[in-house]
């Protein structure tokens, strides 16, 4: 299999962002609230009940009506418990984990509608999304030891709406998930020492051929600086 050069991977992004800023005319500044989630190991499935706060800042330049791009930085909390599963095996493991994320994001967005277009019909746009990301995540488990983690490298991509307020301010509502590299978020380690193994008995630790993902969903809101706008009126 090929190596994933991650170095040149953010290289290449960070140059495209750069070019990005320097061409872009319009500039937001926003904030958003939601909630974090996980799927792995302990919940293999998307359950809303293992849903927790986050929020999230960010920077968005539009260079133009169609692509946008967006700097952020996200915190919030994940957790899993396998002793609320309905299924018997889950239950018997019964491990569970509490967890944090932060994460420093860079992003493209592609918009279907000029939704800043002045246009009464045209307010509102859905949008994809594509990037990488960086976070920093530790937890709290009941099956092994808690250790520290490094950076995890992920790929957001997802789905949102976005809704121009007025002139200057814009409302957003997205659902991103974020695909890892690891099977570690949750704590739940393919190389577990020999203690680790004997505690979980007959129990099988991980999904070796799955890795851990997390999401966001929020809505936001943004303010529009350095746009310049023809005088007119809503059509």
């Amino acid at each position: 299999m090929l190596a994933i050069n991650y170095k040149s991977i953010f290289l290449v992004l960070f140059f495209t962002l750069s070019f990005t800023f320097s061409k872009a005319q319009d500039l937001e500044f926003g904030f958003g609230v939601g909630m974090a989630n996980y799927t792995g190991d302990i919940s293999p499935s998307y359950k809303l009940k293992n849903g927790r706060p986050a929020g999230e800042f960010f920077v968005r330049l539009n260079p133009n009506p169609t692509f946008s791009v967006r700097l952020g930085a996200m915190a919030g909390i994940i957790r899993a418990d396998e002793t609320e599963s309905k299924d018997t095996f889950y239950q018997q493991r019964a491990a569970k984990f509490t967890g944090t994320i932060y994460e420093a994001s860079a992003r493209m967005e592609y918009n279907f509608r000029d939704y800043r277009a002045m246009s009464e019909l045209n307010r509102l746009s859905p949008y994809i999304f594509l990037g990488g990301s960086v976070a920093h995540i530790s937890v709290n488990s009941n099956y092994f030891d808690s250790q520290p983690r490094a950076l995890e490298i992920s790929l957001p991509i997802g789905v949102g709406i976005k809704y121009m307020l007025a002139h200057n301010y814009n409302l957003g509502f997205e659902f991103g998930v974020r695909p890892t590299f690891t099977d570690a978020i949750d704590g739940m380690m393919q190389d577990g020492s020999a203690d680790e193994i004997s505690s979980v008995g007959k129990f099988q630790m991980t999904n070796l051929f799955t890795k851990d993902m997390y999401y966001y969903t929020g809505i936001s809101l943004s303010f529009t600086i350095n746009r310049v706008v023809c005088p007119t009126e809503f059509r």
